[in-house]
């Protein structure tokens, strides 16, 4: 099983690709998220991590395709990215995108509708609550979190890659 830790920073994983876009000597590959396309093969994972970087990416709705493109058929992406009601997501000049539940429902739905072609399945989509929002049941949570910041920690989303 081929693996890739897309956009790893420092997080270097033992038996996997490991990409970012600064350059390190461990990496297996250093190169800009934001051009287009990547210079990867088509067909060449089975699992992509992508942990904290689509919210630092000008179109993440490219990047996913990109992954899509690299990605075999059957392959699994998996993406943790921090929930918009998280001050978290806010941090510095570097996060520029935003994200909640609904976006990679929405990403999935528009890349089949617009492309006429099933990319993505979702398998697990879930919201991580924070320290505080553990001491809520989810639809509470997911309720609250419309009104009140900080209940919510991160999105996490496993996708199915169908070709």
């Amino acid at each position: 099983m081929k693996k890739l830790n897309f956009g790893c920073g420092v997080d270097i994983k033992k038996n996997w690709d490991n990409i970012d876009i600064h350059k390190n000597p461990k990496l297996t590959k250093s190169f800009d998220f934001n051009k287009f396309p990547y210079p990867i093969k088509d067909n060449s994972y089975d699992y992509i991590y992508v942990k904290h970087v689509l919210e630092h990416l000008w179109e993440p709705e490219k990047v996913l395709r990109e992954l899509w493109r690299i990605c075999k058929p059957d392959s699994i992406i998996e993406i943790l990215v921090p929930h918009c009601s998280n001050s978290g997501a806010y941090d510095g000049f570097q996060h520029i995108r935003y994200f909640n539940e609904h976006s990679f429902k929405i990403f999935v739905y528009d890349s089949r509708r617009i492309e006429n072609k099933e990319k993505f399945k979702i398998l697990k989509l879930y919201s991580e609550p924070s320290k505080i929002g553990k001491f809520f049941p989810g639809n509470l949570r997911s309720f609250l979190s419309l009104f009140i910041n900080g209940f919510q920690k991160r999105i996490c989303v496993k996708l199915k890659v169908t070709k």
